[in-house]
């Protein structure tokens, strides 16, 4: 981790948590734009190519972010 990210991290940390859900949010929709991840090998590749293709095809069904992490939440109360 660089510098600024550790000077960043500790008076971000303090934050109350639902500050710190804010920004963690806001950095991993940031990460939605980045280039793709180069380092992943093929196989995994074939997973998410596979994966991919059952969303479109209707064959299993995407879980809103939302949703999912209230689930989470709730069961480890978090």
């Amino acid at each position: 981790m660089s510098t600024t990210a550790e000077a960043l991290l500790a008076p971000l940390l303090a934050l109350p948590e639902q500050d710190r859900l804010m920004i963690a949010d806001r950095l991993h929709e940031s990460l939605h734009d980045a280039p793709p991840n180069d380092d992943l090998s093929d196989e995994m590749k074939a997973t998410l190519d596979r994966r991919w293709a059952e969303i479109e095809s209707g064959k299993v069904e995407c879980i809103p972010h939302e949703v999912v992490m209230e689930k989470l939440r709730a069961r480890y109360a978090v």
